[in-house]
Formats: C-alpha cells, sequence, structure tokens
C-alpha cells in the first residue's frame, strides 16, 4: 500500500508540537547558561579573593590595579 500525505492539519500539529518542544529545551539552555555564568563569577571572586590574601598588597592598592589606575 502506498503511503499517503498527511493533511494539512496534522503536519501543522506536529510543527507545533516541535515548536513547543524545541521552545522548552531553548528555554533550559537559556537557564543552564546563567547557571554557569553565575558559577564562573563566583570562581573568579574566589581567585581575586585569594589573590589579594596571598599578596602584600592593600585593598585600595589591588582595586585600583584592577580598575587598570595602578601604580605598582
Amino acid at each position: 500500500m502506498a503511503r499517503g500525505k498527511m493533511d494539512v492539519a496534522t503536519r501543522l500539529e506536529r510543527q507545533e508540537k516541535k515548536i513547543i518542544k524545541m521552545t522548552d529545551e531553548l528555554e533550559q539552555a537559556k537557564e543552564e547558561y546563567k547557571r554557569l555564568q553565575e558559577e564562573k563569577k563566583k570562581d573568579d571572586i574566589r581567585k581575586i579573593t585569594d589573590a589579594y590574601f596571598k599578596s602584600k598588597r592593600t585593598l585600595d592598592e589591588v582595586l585600583d590595579f584592577l580598575k587598570g589606575k595602578a601604580n605598582i
């Protein structure tokens, strides 16, 4: 038996389901991206804090350095 074409309504319904699924996946990917950005930010803050505690510079000197105003 030859395979017949699906009617337009069925094809539209399938496309709508695809779009909904892809939209959900996109939202999940965005949330994961934000979570990873926050994780990176916290890691960067930890690295800066560790470097500050290991240095012999004052907080003002370190902040000036980070702002690009330091004469270190």
